[in-house]
């Protein structure tokens, strides 16, 4: 059986579909495998299964239902690994289609590490939309102003005056803080969560107002 070339590692935390898909790619190249052979220890097995067919809606998995031993209404379903996407696992919805969620959070992230100099927020949604996402200037706003908290940018002019006379703020990527090639994900929560260091880089203060009231 022919080697795989060697490919980049993913480094920071692993969600679940993040490690079945390096357990795929880990095996050899055409190999078969089960749902059995993707879950380890207390993992969901539902949640596996559900990716699974999720990655064969897609077109990365073939699969063949293979009449159980001993059973003829069983069919065990086979796998093997057809479309190889690289170190990143391919975010789908169960039926098969691209998850588009946090996609404009990831063509920031790799506009802002791109970026010869410092960049305002037009020019930020400007440069990291795409075809088939667009990124609001407002989005980019609060994108930089989470990432700005959380100490990955410098401030490097400040911005004056609102609408069309006013200028925006400029900012810069700080090197020290351009932690790798997974964008800095701001949740529901306004928590900021580094997916290159596996962990929350960035809590918003939360007065006693806010929390008797629920504002966070």
């Amino acid at each position: 059986m022919a080697r795989k070339p060697a490919h980049i590692e993913l480094i920071g935390g692993k969600g679940l579909r993040q490690r079945v898909w390096d357990r795929i790619r880990s095996l050899p190249q055409g190999a078969e495998f089960v749902l059995r052979d993707m879950v380890v220890g207390q993992e969901a097995t539902a949640t596996v299964r559900d990716y699974l067919y999720a990655l064969a809606r897609g077109g990365y998995l073939a699969r063949r239902d293979v009449p159980n031993e001993g059973s003829s209404n069983y069919q065990a379903k086979r796998y093997t690994l057809v479309v190889d996407a690289g170190a990143e696992a391919p975010r789908l919805r169960r039926d098969g289609l691209p998850v588009t969620q946090g996609l404009s959070q990831e063509q920031m992230w790799r506009t802002l590490r791109m970026a010869k100099g410092d960049i305002n927020a037009r020019e930020l949604a400007a440069h990291a939309s795409t075809p088939t996402i667009a990124v609001a200037e407002a989005a980019a706003k609060q994108y930089i102003r989470m990432l700005y908290h959380a100490g990955y940018l410098k401030l490097t002019r400040k911005g004056h005056g609102i609408g069309a006379g006013g200028v925006q703020a400029r900012y810069r990527l700080l090197s020290a803080r351009d932690t790798g090639p997974r964008p800095p994900m701001i949740c529901r929560t306004k928590v900021v969560f580094d997916p290159n260091e596996n962990r929350v880089v960035y809590v918003p203060p939360v007065s006693e107002e806010d929390a008797i009231y629920g504002r966070q």
